[in-house]
């Protein structure tokens, strides 16, 4: 899956065994910048967009694929967040909940994720946790239980930590600060 930030397009490549990489199936994002994306349970697709960085016009759309063409249906066409430039999308190792960092707003939003993939807003202004301003946060990452979500804070060198309760709410807990200001990249275990 490639996402086409200038484009608005949504690029599908089927892996075959032997690891070559066929297509790929374009088709039109259901909002405009499509930027981080993660896949969940059962083929769920959900794909942030970042709508030009406009202020609190980002949103959040989810996906299926359609057979073997490798098309993708569009579930819950833009959900918005109310925040700015929504960057990187990471989902429960349950696929219950999604949340995305708002890079313009400096906080992060979550999802309920339904049954059949329709994505709901859990807080109604869009902030389930906040990083603080000008921290600009861009890579999240889930550890192994989802009990912990870390935010890459590229604003402010720093990475935000919250305790994932149950249904999605976020409570802040000690994070680190003084990394170096060209960090990027997180990963947690």
């Amino acid at each position: 899956m490639v996402a086409e930030k200038a484009t608005n397009r949504l690029d599908v490549y089927e892996v075959e065994g032997d690891g070559r990489a066929e297509g790929p199936v374009v088709q039109a994002s259901s909002g405009r910048t499509p930027f981080g994306f993660e896949f969940g349970r059962n083929g769920l697709l959900v794909v942030s967009e970042a709508f030009g960085g406009a202020a609190g016009a980002g949103a959040v759309s989810s996906y299926a694929r359609l057979g073997d063409d490798d098309v993708l249906r569009v579930i819950s066409p833009s959900v918005p967040d109310h925040q700015s430039a929504p960057c990187w999308v990471v989902i429960t190792r349950n696929g219950r909940v999604a949340f995305t960092s708002n890079t313009g707003s400096g906080s992060i939003s979550a999802y309920r994720i339904e049954r059949d993939g329709r994505l709901v807003l859990i807080d109604q202004g869009g902030v389930a946790g906040s990083t603080g301003a000008r921290s600009a946060p861009i890579d999240m990452a889930l550890t192994r239980q989802s009990r912990f979500l870390y935010a890459l804070d590229s604003g402010t060198a720093a990475i935000s930590a919250f305790r994932v309760r149950p249904g999605g709410e976020l409570e802040p807990v000690p994070g680190v600060s003084g990394l170096p200001p060209a960090a990027v990249g997180l990963a947690a275990r």
